[in-house]
């Protein structure tokens, strides 16, 4: 049997969408530990200036405890993808998730 760890903490990338007024998740990653989310956190540069995106950094439970605006290319290298893929993927989610809310709601 595979027991899922608890993580001390997480990452979360969102970008906020003009079109759709929506925000929208790009990806993250959680921690095991509090010292490995704590490195993790500090490797995450802020971006000086105006930004539709923003890194969450997000407790055990899942509450954003901080956040900081980030740029496009630091959701790149975060991630590995291109923006481009990261902002269709995330929209496509945010789609099906909406979708799937509303036929619970009915």
């Amino acid at each position: 049997m595979h027991t899922e760890e608890k993580c001390a903490g997480y990452i979360q990338l969102v970008f906020f969408d003009d079109t759709t007024n929506e925000t929208v998740t790009l990806g993250g990653a959680g921690f095991v530990t509090k010292e490995e989310d704590d490195a993790a956190w500090a490797n995450v540069p802020a971006f000086e200036g105006e930004s539709s995106f923003m890194a969450d950094r997000m407790d055990a439970n899942r509450d954003i405890v901080d956040d900081k605006p980030v740029s496009a290319e630091t959701c790149e290298r975060l991630t590995g993808k291109p923006i481009a893929q990261l902002i269709a993927d995330g929209r496509a989610k945010l789609t099906a998730d909406l979708a799937e809310l509303r036929r619970e709601a009915a």
